[in-house]
C-alpha cells in the first residue's frame, strides 16, 4: 500500500485537513479545500472509490465537488463504470443537504443525476467490502456527539492497515489496533478531549500495541510538535508512506 497524505491536520491550522490517497486510486475523506490538491496528484476519473469517515466539513465537504464533476464529465474523460462512494448511513442525503445550502438551484441537487455515475454505498458496524485489492472492514469510533467510522484495510498478503479518522480511545479503536500492523491514528490534542485522542493517550496505546506502527494524524500544531520532539511517527502534508 502506498499512502499519500493530502493533509495531516485539523481545521484551525495552516496544514491541510487530514485526507489520504491510497495507491493513487482510493480517496480516504474529502475535506473542504482538498479537491484541487487531489486533482493535482491523480486522475480522479481513474479512481476506484472514495471512503468517507463522517460528516464533519473537514472530512466530507469536498465530496460535493467530486460527485458533481463525476456526474457532469465522466463521459468526456472516458469513464463508463460508476464510481463508488462508501460512508455512514445517510451518505447521499447528507450530500443533498450540503448541496442545498451551497449550490441552491443547481442540477447538483437532483439525486437521480447524482447517482447517474456514482453508487452511494452505506456501510456500518462490522460491514466488509472489497475495493481494489483490499478487503475493508468498518469499525464505528467514538467522536463525541458525531458518528464516525474507522476502516481496516487487509491486503492480499494479509497485512492490516487501519485508518481511525476522528475518535477518542474506545473499544473499537482498540479492536482495530489489535488487528493492525500499521495504523493512522487521530492525535489532535495535547490535553484530554471528549472527541479526540490526546498525546498521552496516544503514547499509552503505542505501549499497549507494540506490534502496530502508529502514525499520528489529524494533529494540531501543538500535538504535531510534541510528536516530533518525542519520537512519535507523525504525518505531514505531502508525505508518502509505503507499507
Amino acid at each position: 500500500m502506498k499512502v499519500y497524505a493530502v493533509g495531516s491536520s485539523c481545521t484551525w491550522f495552516s496544514r491541510n485537513n487530514t485526507s489520504f490517497i491510497i495507491d493513487d486510486k482510493i480517496l480516504f475523506d474529502t475535506p473542504k479545500g482538498s479537491y484541487k490538491d487531489i486533482i493535482n496528484q491523480i486522475d480522479i476519473f481513474k479512481i476506484s472509490g472514495i471512503i468517507i469517515s463522517h460528516f464533519h466539513a473537514d472530512h466530507f465537504a469536498d465530496l460535493s465537488t467530486f460527485a458533481t464533476r463525476f456526474m457532469r464529465e465522466s463521459q468526456k474523460f472516458g469513464r463508463t463504470q460508476k464510481f463508488k462512494i462508501y460512508g455512514p448511513a445517510g451518505l447521499l442525503q447528507k450530500l443533498i443537504d450540503y448541496n442545498t445550502v451551497t449550490c441552491a438551484g443547481a442540477d447538483e441537487l437532483d439525486p437521480v443525476s447524482l447517482q447517474s455515475m456514482t453508487d452511494f454505498i452505506e456501510v456500518g458496524d462490522g460491514d466488509e467490502f472489497t475495493l481494489d485489492n483490499y478487503t475493508i472492514k468498518v469499525f464505528p469510533m467514538d467522536h463525541g456527539n458525531v458518528y464516525s467510522q474507522g476502516y481496516l484495510f487487509t491486503d492480499k498478503n494479509g497485512k492490516h492497515i487501519g485508518f481511525t479518522a476522528d475518535t477518542t480511545d474506545c473499544e473499537n479503536l482498540r479492536k482495530m489496533l489489535e488487528l493492525s500492523d500499521v495504523a493512522f491514528v487521530d492525535m489532535s490534542t495535547t490535553h484530554p478531549s471528549s472527541s479526540h485522542i490526546d498525546t498521552t493517550t496516544f503514547l499509552n496505546l503505542q505501549a499497549l500495541y507494540p506490534h502496530c506502527k502508529m502514525y499520528a494524524v489529524h494533529t494540531s500544531d501543538a500535538s504535531f510538535d510534541y510528536a516530533k520532539n518525542n519520537s512519535i511517527p507523525v504525518i505531514n502534508d505531502q508525505d508518502t508512506i509505503n507499507i
